[in-house]
């Protein structure tokens, strides 16, 4: 009888699209660069996350990646199934120096794939220096995540662009590449900006973008 191998990655939903894959652990523990703010807001503390078989996923692939060989079960897989895509964290961030640079190790085994996350770890001194290590590599794209409370990075490093959280009207975004809007705020007539994410206005919800439509966020 055949092994199963129970999968590090998993296919996207709609907004991703099934031909992005991603890794995924639990949000705010493993988010040393959160903000109060980001952690009243965050989409991965409650909806589907909730469930008990997604919180279980989220603690085993937490616990995967404190494994020695993590490194080479990720390349593997990431090769085993082609995958051309692939985002880090949907929930979480890079917990500390060490899954820093087993991250690098994995993107470094892994030029067929591209690869992209949002990271608040900027904010740690001991995790940023590998943050932009991991940003001059030729297939990642690095987003460095902010809001009101963190404020703009004091340093973008090359390979890097800024993602910015708004939550009230009339915030200043002038030096975010990329918004995200809270939910609230998807609901206002507010005059969108070209940088805020598609998939979150009114034309992009009716023509149905999704980030495998847009591609922004790993060609941009």
């Amino acid at each position: 009888m055949s092994r199963v191998i129970r999968p590090l990655l998993v296919a996207g939903n709609d907004k991703l699209s099934a031909g992005v894959f991603h890794f995924d652990i639990p949000a705010v523990l493993t988010c040393p660069g959160r903000s109060k703010l980001c952690v009243s807001r965050c989409y991965a503390r409650r909806g589907r996350f909730a469930f008990p078989q997604v919180q279980e996923r989220l603690a085993w692939n937490y616990a995967q990646s404190k494994r020695a060989d993590f490194v080479e079960l990720m390349a593997d897989e990431l090769y085993r199934k082609g995958i051309l895509l692939c985002r880090w964290h949907v929930a979480g961030d890079i917990y500390s120096p060490t899954y820093a640079r087993k991250m690098l190790e994995v993107i470094g085994r892994s030029p067929h794939c591209t690869f992209w996350f949002y990271t608040r770890s900027w904010r740690v001194p001991t995790i940023f220096p590998l943050i932009r290590a991991i940003a001059v590599m030729p297939n990642v794209r690095v987003w460095l995540s902010g809001d009101s409370e963190t404020g703009y990075p004091p340093e973008v490093p090359d390979g890097c662009r800024v993602a910015w959280m708004q939550t009230e009207v009339g915030e200043d975004t002038e030096n975010a590449d990329l918004v995200f809007l809270d939910r609230p705020l998807r609901r206002l007539a507010l005059p969108l900006l070209d940088k805020v994410c598609p998939t979150e206005t009114p034309l992009g919800k009716e023509r149905g973008t999704s980030c495998a439509t847009c591609r922004l966020c790993w060609t941009g």
